[in-house]
C-alpha cells in the first residue's frame, strides 16, 4: 500500500499543468504514435501504387490502407500494455501509466484492432472486379502480421530478435499492400515476375530494423560512450545496408515491367534513394560519435518519417510523379503532428 501510495504521488508530480488540460483524444492520438500512421498509409499505399499503377481498384485500395492503419494502431496501444508495469517506474507521463487511459480498456481495443485489420485485409482481396481475380493472400498476410505485431510487443519485446521482428512487420506492412492486386503465378500460369517487390519490402524492412536497434539506445546517459553499446553501429550499418537493398532492388525487375515505369531503376531511383537518406545517415554517425538521448530521438524521429518519402520514391517509380507527389504530402500533417506527440 505503501508503495502504490508513493507511486500516485509521484505521478501526481509528474502530471504537469498543460497535461492536465488534454481531452481524451489527445491521451489516444499519444497512445497509438499518431504521427506514425502516415507512414504506414504511405507504404501501404506505394506497394498498391507499385503494382496496380494506380488507385484501381479503389475500394481496395482504401480497405487494404485502413486494415495497415488498424494494424498499426494495434502494435502500439499493445505495446504501452505490455509495457505497463515498467512504464510505471520509468515513463510515467505516458497515457496508460498516468491513468489518462484504462489500460484494460486499451488492451480490448489494442485484441479488437487485430482482429479488425485482419478483416479489412480479408476484404481487399475478395472484392469482386474485372481487373483482378480474388485472393486470399491479403488474408493470409493479414494473419502472419498480426501474430509478427503479437510476437514484438509480446515475447520478442525484450530479446535480441525484437528489431528484426519489427523490421519483418514493416516488411509485411509493404507487401500487404500489394496483396490485393498482385497476381500470383499458380494464378496467371506463368512463373513469378515480380521478384522485385520482395526485394523493395526486403530494403524498408532492414532499414527500420537498423533504426529500431539504434532506438534501443533512446535512454542512453549523456556520459555513455558509443563503444559502450554496440546498437549504434550496429544499427547504422543495418539501416545503411537496408536503404542500399531498396535503392537497387527495382533493378531486378523483367525488363518489360522496367519499360512501364517513370524513373529509370538503375539511374533516377537509386539516385532520388540516396538523396533522401542522406541526411538521416549524417544525423545518425553523429549520434554514433556523442550519442545523446536528445541526438538519438531526433535521429529515430527523422529517420521513422523518412519511410513517407521513401514510398513516394516507390510510388512515383511505378505510378508518375502525381501519386509520388501526393505520398509525399504526408509528411505534412505527420511532422506538425510530431511536434506536439512522441513518435516512440
Amino acid at each position: 500500500m505503501t508503495a502504490r501510495l508513493v507511486y500516485d504521488a509521484n505521478r501526481n508530480l509528474d502530471l504537469n499543468d498543460d497535461q492536465r488540460k488534454h481531452g481524451p483524444f489527445f491521451y489516444w492520438a499519444q497512445l497509438v504514435r499518431l504521427p506514425n500512421v502516415f507512414t504506414v498509409v504511405a507504404d501501404v499505399s506505394a506497394g498498391f501504387l507499385l503494382v496496380s499503377q494506380g488507385p484501381e481498384p479503389l475500394l481496395a485500395w482504401l480497405l487494404v490502407v485502413l486494415a495497415g492503419v488498424a494494424f498499426y494502431w494495434a502494435g502500439m496501444i499493445l505495446n504501452d500494455v505490455f509495457d505497463l508495469e515498467i512504464d510505471r517506474v520509468e515513463r510515467p507521463n505516458r497515457p496508460l501509466p498516468a491513468g489518462n487511459i484504462c489500460s484494460i480498456r486499451a488492451r480490448w481495443i489494442g485484441w479488437a484492432l487485430l482482429a479488425i485489420g485482419i478483416l479489412l485485409g480479408t476484404l481487399s482481396g475478395m472484392l469482386p472486379n474485372q481487373t483482378h481475380p480474388t485472393t486470399w493472400l491479403p488474408a493470409i498476410l493479414s494473419v502472419v502480421l498480426a501474430a509478427a505485431v503479437y510476437a514484438y510487443n509480446g515475447p520478442l519485446k525484450n530479446t535480441p530478435l525484437a528489431p528484426s521482428t519489427m523490421g519483418f512487420c514493416r516488411m509485411l506492412s509493404f507487401l500487404l499492400g500489394t496483396a490485393p492486386v498482385l497476381i500470383l503465378p499458380h494464378m496467371s500460369g506463368e512463373p513469378f515476375r515480380d521478384q522485385y517487390i520482395i526485394a523493395i519490402a526486403l530494403g524498408l524492412g532492414l532499414y527500420i530494423m537498423g533504426i529500431t536497434l539504434m532506438a534501443r539506445d533512446e535512454a542512453t546517459s549523456p556520459n555513455i560512450a558509443a563503444e559502450q553499446s554496440p546498437n549504434l553501429k550496429v544499427g547504422l550499418v543495418v539501416m545503411v545496408i537496408g536503404a542500399g537493398v531498396l535503392a537497387f532492388a527495382p533493378r531486378t525487375a523483367l525488363p518489360d515491367i522496367q519499360k512501364t515505369w517513370y524513373l529509370s531503376a538503375s539511374r533516377h531511383f537509386p539516385f532520388l534513394i540516396g538523396m533522401i537518406v542522406y541526411p538521416i545517415v549524417l544525423r545518425a554517425y553523429r549520434c554514433l560519435r556523442r550519442p545523446t538521448p536528445e541526438r538519438i530521438q531526433m535521429m529515430i524521429r527523422s529517420g521513422i518519417l523518412t519511410i513517407i518519402p521513401f514510398s513516394a520514391a516507390i510510388a512515383m517509380l511505378a505510378a508518375g510523379p502525381i501519386w509520388g507527389l501526393a505520398i509525399f504530402t504526408l509528411i505534412v500533417p505527420a511532422f506538425l503532428l510530431s511536434a506536439k506527440l512522441r513518435m516512440t
